[in-house]
């Protein structure tokens, strides 16, 4: 592996959360694993190659995807997890993502549990970037005073 692909213990991981993933505010465990089509890889974005404002712009206006927000954990917090692994996953096309990563969850056996896990740092950390407008030019009510 080559140096700058190196994980730093004190890097976040940025996770983008679809709105149907936050329950009474706070992020479910469904945001923290992959699901089916995921192929035991959940994509994460690596903070020390991006923001989370920048990352959540290449997710929802350059990818067009839902995102209510980005929360994120730390390396260190996914290197308690015995047998989860981190892998450096760049992405070219269509669009470029050099920050993109995944989190390994193809030697986990109760997936669940490590994404509580891992959505419990989420919410201990909280929101990291969020945008005032939803995705898909949704608009959210503002309320003047």
């Amino acid at each position: 592996m080559q140096e700058n692909n190196k994980f730093f213990l004190d890097e976040l991981l940025f996770r983008q959360v679809h709105p149907t993933f936050i329950h009474n505010g706070r992020v479910s465990s469904q945001a923290f694993r992959p699901t089916p089509k995921d192929q035991k890889k959940l994509s994460i974005n690596r903070g020390s190659k991006t923001t989370a404002e920048d990352c959540f712009k290449v997710y929802t206006i350059q990818r067009n995807l839902s995102s209510k927000g980005v929360w994120g954990v730390s390396v260190e917090e996914t290197k308690t997890i015995p047998n989860l692994e981190l892998l450096d996953d760049p992405l070219e096309d269509p669009i470029s993502d050099p920050s993109h990563a995944l989190i390994d969850f193809t030697e986990i056996k109760d997936a669940k549990a490590v994404g509580s896990k891992l959505a419990e740092k989420a919410n201990f950390r909280g929101c990291l970037h969020s945008s005032p407008v939803s995705t898909r030019n949704e608009l959210v009510p503002i309320i003047l005073s």
